[in-house]
């Protein structure tokens, strides 16, 4: 069950992340701006009541670098698709490179 509190965190990070470049365009603080950006930051208060309670049974040193790289990989993926934003060969590299650095930490 700790782990579907980590994989929330992550989403809810992800989506928070999302909203608020989606916010971001919009001209000046409008009321959809606003709105937008309220929305990510209750999303972000989901996030980290589910990270919290991730870290009641992971360690610091495991959950930590599993949310970011949880979140890095996810961001940078619905970025390229929602934002049409480009992933260069460098930048599928690095995305590799966590990914790997992930599993091993997941088997540690």
């Amino acid at each position: 069950m700790t782990a579907l509190y980590l994989a929330l965190a992550v989403v809810c990070n992800v989506i928070a992340n999302i909203l608020f470049k989606q916010a971001s365009g919009l001209p000046g603080w409008t009321m959809p701006k606003f709105g937008i950006f309220g929305l990510g930051l209750a999303i972000g208060l989901a996030n980290t009541l589910f990270y919290i309670k991730a870290l009641e049974e992971y360690a610091l040193s495991v959950a930590y670098p599993i949310f970011m790289a949880g979140s890095v990989i996810l961001i940078t993926a619905l970025s390229a698709w929602i934002f049409r934003e480009e992933i260069s060969v460098q930048k599928a590299a690095g995305l590799g490179a966590i990914c790997i650095g992930l599993l091993l930490l997941w088997k540690s």
